[in-house]
């Protein structure tokens, strides 16, 4: 019976592996192994078992897969390998190596097929929404929907669509990310791809764009079903995620006992894997409810906690979100000039990492504490270059919270005209958006 093709180039490879390594087969074969079952291996007459292939490649000193592979299936095989692996790093964490694997599969397959090429091109868009390279990421994803569609590769279309959806929501392009990220469900589904990390990733991008245009039911519809498949297929991370989402919908609707719930078993999760940023992100979450539930003594233990875990985690931007809401609690509390302090460490981290978002947001908590130290001329300044650069950013919903305050000022100043001309904008950039709450939150 004629052997199979794989089979008689297993044979030639160990043969070359033996000579390269100055072994006879009798040297090759022992201690457990005899010179006639290596020879037969080197003619194709006999099958190794997974223990024999180990055993070989170690007395060798070579790997295995060269032992199943030609070169160039080799070189392929690693390119995989590598694009493999970086979908499963974290950008956030990881983003300069994610580039250096893909241009080193790229060296290594300069010809990749297309659905490699597509998953090169969404490893770097992923990282480059990781380093606030919005633009780059969303010509990437764009690019990889294109290539995708092009030579029919519905299941690498549903990936790009996801990607290029949390790209929209990103850039608060909600209503566009909607129908993007629906039309990579239904690729995945169509895929039998939705149970699946990137199913997972997708719903969760998809519930927090609903969610940001007042879509609440629909938002707790993916969320549930988000965590129900992170939960079906093991993905502990994005099952933490999906019960932050639930618990942003319940605080939404001031179900303030659920949300807590729900932030407090996403703690649970995060905390089991040892992942401190997000444990960070949940507890801000958790202290903005209490604040808003009027427990400032709660808020401020909470907060306290997520700061020294932000601080351990060297993340600015996280830091800045959590000083922030320090900062308010401390107000209510009337350690003014704490609150101050933490505000102006909130504006400089913001500012380290150049985001105008951040900086904006903090601001409005700063005018308020300037404010309440009687500097209403500086609070108001504070307010018009938050108002404008909320508004630039799309930023509706925070836009018309720093108008309204600006508003308010200037009424209380006598400034009648110019107060109820801010008023109307806040009334125009608080239509069909969510004002509050104002969530610490990631998508998928």
């Amino acid at each position: 019976m004629r052997q199979p093709e794989w089979l008689r180039q297993f044979a030639r490879r160990l043969k070359g592996a033996r000579v390269q390594a100055g072994l006879t087969q009798q040297q090759l074969a022992q201690p457990e192994f005899n010179k006639s079952f290596v020879s037969l291996l080197e003619t194709a007459r006999s099958y190794p078992s997974v223990e024999t292939l180990l055993a070989l490649a170690r007395r060798t000193r070579t790997s295995l897969a060269s032992l199943l592979f030609d070169p160039a299936d080799l070189r392929l095989e690693t390119a995989l390998n590598l694009l493999h692996l970086c979908w499963v790093m974290d950008p956030a964490r990881h983003g300069p190596e994610i580039l250096q694997f893909v241009s080193t599969a790229e060296v290594l397959v300069p010809d990749m097929p297309a659905e490699l090429r597509v998953r090169a091109m969404l490893a770097r868009s992923r990282a480059a929404v990781a380093a606030g390279r919005l633009d780059e990421a969303e010509s990437l994803a764009s690019d990889a929907v294109e290539l995708a569609r092009r030579h029919q590769l519905e299941g690498a279309l549903g990936r790009a669509l996801a990607i290029k959806g949390t790209v929209e929501g990103r850039r608060g392009l909600y209503p566009a990310a909607i129908a993007t990220l629906e039309r990579a469900l239904d690729c995945l589904h169509r895929t039998r791809s939705l149970e699946s990390e990137d199913g997972v990733r997708a719903l969760l991008s998809l519930a927090w764009a609903r969610w940001r245009t007042g879509q609440i039911g629909d938002a707790q519809a993916a969320y549930q079903r988000a965590l129900e498949v992170a939960t079906a297929v093991g993905l502990p991370k994005l099952r933490g995620r999906a019960l932050v989402g639930l618990g942003i919908v319940a605080w939404r609707r001031e179900q303030f006992d659920l949300a807590v719930e729900y932030f407090s078993q996403a703690y649970a999760v995060f905390q089991e894997i040892e992942d401190l940023a997000e444990m960070g992100r949940v507890l801000n979450n958790l202290g903005q409810v209490r604040r808003t539930q009027g427990l400032h003594d709660e808020a401020l233990a909470v907060l306290t906690t997520a700061l020294r875990i932000r601080e351990r985690e060297g993340d600015p931007r996280g830091r800045s979100a959590t000083l922030d809401e320090l900062a308010q609690v401390l107000l209510a509390l009337g350690r003014v000039d704490e609150a101050a302090q933490a505000a102006r460490r909130a504006v400089d981290d913001a500012r380290t990492v150049g985001d105008q978002a951040r900086e904006a947001i903090v601001q409005i908590t700063l005018a308020r504490i300037l404010r309440a130290q009687d500097r209403r001329p500086d609070a108001v300044e504070l307010l018009r270059g938050a108002a404008e650069t909320l508004g630039r950013l799309g930023m509706t919903a925070e836009a018309a919270a720093a108008a309204a305050e600006l508003g308010l000022m200037l009424n209380e100043a006598g400034q009648r005209e110019e107060a109820a001309d801010y008023l109307a904008r806040a009334l125009t950039w608080r239509t069909g958006h969510i004002p509050a709450p104002s969530p610490d939150h990631i998508d998928g």
